[in-house]
């Protein structure tokens, strides 16, 4: 089992939602000429295209699982960060800073605002 597979499901999930209605598409169209070339009196093309339905479900359904998830994670986090704010957060970019001090220069460099950079030997005009 590949370790990455807890990451990379969400998104896979979601690309299937909307690759997986084409793929239907090509498949029952497909099957259809071939069925139209080859008739012999049954369309039987109409089970692949039931079975491609249930596959598109599925796909939604799955989809809809991670997007709620997602939405239950990102709603959750808001409320602990009301509850707890930025009193929680100080603590533990204290911890961070105590524990693992290259972490914390990090999380320090990622929060700060960027600045824009210069060309060497550039320097901004003076006003006035």
């Amino acid at each position: 089992m590949n370790p990455l597979n807890f990451v990379a499901r969400p998104i896979r999930n979601l690309a299937d939602a909307v690759l997986v209605p084409f793929k239907a598409l090509w498949v029952v169209g497909l099957t259809g000429f071939i069925n139209w070339a080859t008739y012999s009196g049954h369309w039987w093309f109409k089970w692949v295209a039931f079975g491609m339905a249930i596959a598109v479900l599925v796909a939604w359904a799955r989809a809809a699982k991670t997007l709620l998830l997602l939405a239950v994670v990102g709603f959750v986090g808001w409320k602990v960060y009301q509850r707890y704010g930025a009193q929680a957060r100080q603590q533990f970019d204290d911890w961070v800073a105590r524990t693992q001090p290259q972490t914390a220069q990090v999380l320090q460099a990622l929060r700060a605002p960027t600045q824009p950079a210069t060309p060497a030997g550039h320097t901004e005009p003076s006003a006035g």
